[in-house]
């Protein structure tokens, strides 16, 4: 099976391009022995079948970052039949210096112009012709979501070459290339010329791969003229990049692009800023409780109904098959009735406020708020990241520069009620205790955030660092695109958690039927029934937030014998319930993160303590709420 690999920067419209190609027959994992993100995906053409590989964004291949280095590895070890780097037409000079790169892996690759209409509207005009003759590899200018485009690029897969562009440096830097060639030993189909200038810019991968026995610390005394090495090929590589992107590009004169109206509302008026924050923060609160709510119980009926006529009937009673048939059914229903609506909606919105422009706004618009408590403003991204889930928002927090700031940061995910705890918060909460009480711990958990964050403020200080976010230009979603990146997203909940809150139910039902239930929760008392004034059992889903927080509804319906909690607790019970869910230990996957991240013992000092503190402050609000009540 041939491979095509896709490549670019973040946000030049990779996801679409590829569902647009694959029409949505994807599957997303990690690249082994990472966390980083990779899609994959099959095609015919003609007779032949392609396997299809979306890699992360990238600026550039030098390995510098996990997603890099990925990319690169895809790249030399896969050796792709086709690589289609998707350029933004926008900024086609910042582009281009990834193209370089990837014509001195001399691999047959092809370019495609994307957001053209974007382009256009800012007087930009780029004349694919003369691009394709510059670097010898066809250029095409497509629309994602015209059919015929998305022929086109597929019939011209068959005739890609290899670039015939050779990037020349300075005459010492040349030199270096052709004594580091001259000991380097890899296979024809590797070009020597790319593994040379590799080692030569430092590329922690290729060293690793290439490398072995290869000294070249001779090359400071034979070629004195060149002491950063490194930094003098990346500046020949941008220079070049900018030199090819002027002279293909044509500008047309505008009348002078003034910000949109909306911009200046939201983001330089005080007034309109806090209202926008508000408004995206209600609009997702509004349709996580209202729509979440109707799928809720909508489900919730007809499943019930068709379980008691049809399953529930023939079961036999109080057998060991019977219970387990019985709780995992009960877990089955929690995951389609309450997982599914409040998770999938959150995603589908994300994917709404990503694709339309607004995120990037509403990051830029909380930037003040971090300021005052003391978090760098890159912070943000991985916090609202955290809000979908927390595993991929500590890896993100590699973007903030200081590991003292990232840290920081991976302890507030503690009040950050990702996807999972919304739908506990929603779900359980809200459906069954009220809209009020859903809000409550919304509020609880915002006010949480800030005080920790200001205790982190004075307890560890830091440097202050510049925020720079690219805001893109508003756009209306595409129905079709905003569907398969929501899907994309959700599978995997369908996949993987739906199957283990099976498990879970079946599990619990036969430590119920064994009898040893009590012995689990009875030393855990002091925490639900005296400090937490929870039934005692209740332990038990808490208990399985930390191998999954998407079990916990189903395992607290399980281990509550019904699938109507309000029947056996009252709502500030629930209430309660929700917040010791949602300041709770981080689950599982989310602590192997930590553990790659910041090593053993940081994570473990990070899980005890939130546990520690999430418990304290859950059952502290829980008599406040008391005497105001």
């Amino acid at each position: 099976m041939k491979k095509i690999v896709l490549v670019g920067q973040p946000n030049v419209g990779k996801s679409t391009i590829f569902n647009a190609i694959t029409r949505a027959k994807a599957i997303v994992s990690n690249y082994p022995g990472t966390t980083v993100d990779i899609t994959k995906g099959s095609l015919k053409i003609g007779e032949e079948m392609y396997e299809i590989i979306d890699t992360p964004g990238i600026y550039s291949l030098l390995s510098s970052s996990e997603e890099e280095m990925v990319t690169e590895k895809i790249l030399l070890e896969d050796k792709p039949d086709v690589v289609i780097q998707i350029i933004d037409s926008t900024s086609l000079e910042r582009n281009l210096n990834l193209t370089l790169q990837l014509i001195e892996m001399k691999l047959p690759m092809i370019i495609v112009l994307n957001f053209l209409n974007d382009a256009k509207k800012k007087g930009i005009e780029i004349q694919d012709e003369f691009l394709s003759k510059t670097f010898g590899i066809g250029v095409l200018k497509i629309n994602p979501f015209d059919k015929k485009d998305i022929h086109h690029l597929l019939a011209s897969l068959k005739m890609i070459g290899v670039g015939h562009f050779d990037l020349r440096y300075d005459d010492h830097i040349e030199k270096a290339i052709s004594i580091v060639e001259g000991r380097i030993k890899v296979k024809d189909d590797i070009s020597k010329r790319f593994i040379a200038i590799r080692l030569l810019e430092d590329d922690p991968f290729v060293w690793e791969k290439f490398g072995k026995g290869i000294d070249i610390s001779d090359l400071k005394e034979k070629i004195p003229e060149h002491r950063n090495m490194a930094q003098d090929i990346m500046i020949t590589r941008l220079g070049t990049a900018s030199l090819v992107a002027r002279t293909c590009t044509r500008i047309h004169r505008l009348e002078r692009e003034r910000l949109p109206q909306l911009d200046r509302f939201i983001i330089y008026n005080r007034i309109g800023s806090t209202v926008f924050v508000l408004a995206v923060f209600i609009l997702i609160f509004a349709a996580l409780f209202f729509i979440g709510g109707f799928f809720q119980s909508l489900i919730s009926t007809a499943f019930e109904d068709i379980l008691t006529r049809n399953v529930l009937a023939i079961l036999p009673v109080h057998t060991l098959v019977g219970d387990m048939v019985n709780y995992s059914l009960v877990g089955f229903e929690a995951g389609l009735a309450i997982a599914i609506p409040y998770v999938g909606i959150f995603y589908f919105i994300l994917v709404i406020l990503e694709d339309s422009g607004v995120l990037p706004r509403f990051i830029l618009t909380l930037n003040g708020l971090f300021k005052h408590i003391g978090l760098p403003g890159k912070s943000i991204i991985p916090i609202m990241l955290g809000l979908g889930c927390s595993v991929p928002a500590i890896r993100a927090t590699r973007i903030v520069p200081s590991k003292t700031d990232r840290l920081k940061t991976s302890i507030l995910f503690l009040s950050v009620p990702c996807s999972s705890r919304t739908a506990i918060i929603m779900g359980v909460v809200g459906h069954f205790a009220g809209f009020f009480y859903a809000i409550s711990i919304y509020l609880i958990a915002f006010l949480v955030f800030i005080f920790t964050a200001f205790i982190l403020r004075y307890t560890v200080r830091r440097a202050p660092m510049p925020f720079v976010e690219e805001l893109p230009p508003y756009r209306i979603p595409r129905l079709e695109n905003v569907i398969v990146k929501g899907w994309l997203r959700m599978k995997d909940f369908i996949y993987i958690v739906l199957p283990l809150l099976i498990v879970g139910g079946a599990f619990y039902a036969a430590l119920l039927h064994i009898g040893i239930v009590k012995d689990i929760v009875r030393p855990m008392r002091f925490l639900t029934v005296h400090w937490l004034r929870l039934p005692e059992n209740t332990i038990v889903p808490l208990i399985y937030g930390f191998l999954q927080k998407d079990l916990v509804p189903a395992m607290l319906f399980v281990t509550l014998g019904t699938s109507n909690i309000a029947t056996v607790m009252s709502r500030s019970q629930i209430f309660t319930f929700g917040l010791a869910a949602t300041f709770q230990i981080p689950c599982i996957i989310a602590f192997s993160m930590l553990v790659k991240e910041f090593g053993w013992k940081t994570a473990s000092l990070i899980e005890i303590g939130a546990f520690t503190y999430g418990m304290f402050l859950s059952g502290l609000i829980f008599r406040i709420s008391i005497l105001f009540s």
